[in-house]
């Protein structure tokens, strides 16, 4: 039997949250490439905006896309960087122990 920290619980729930959240972000910034890359006749049936016969790309949908798609990997990044600042005790903060 191993027992494990707490703290190494924490940065293992950080470390998965951010590969999902990175995941996303990838996921959306793809869908947006493709949102530029392909006219909406010859997009693939997962992606919504197909239009039968047009010639057109989906410039606004791409934009959106590629915009949650760097929201998801900021998150991702701030949940591997973030580290919360130490909890003070009482004693610390108290009026007393500053003279």
């Amino acid at each position: 039997m191993s027992s494990t920290s707490g703290s190494a619980e924490r940065s293992s729930g950080k470390t998965i949250l951010a590969v999902i959240l990175g995941i996303i972000a990838l996921v959306f910034i793809v869908v947006a490439i493709i949102y530029l890359a392909e006219p909406a006749k010859s997009l693939p049936s997962f992606i919504p905006g197909h239009i039968a016969g047009s010639s057109g790309h989906h410039p606004l949908k791409a934009t959106g896309s590629l915009v949650v798609g760097i929201i998801f990997a900021v998150g991702a990044w701030f949940a591997l960087a973030y580290k919360p600042k130490p909890a003070t005790t009482d004693r610390e903060s108290s009026p007393a122990s500053r003279n």
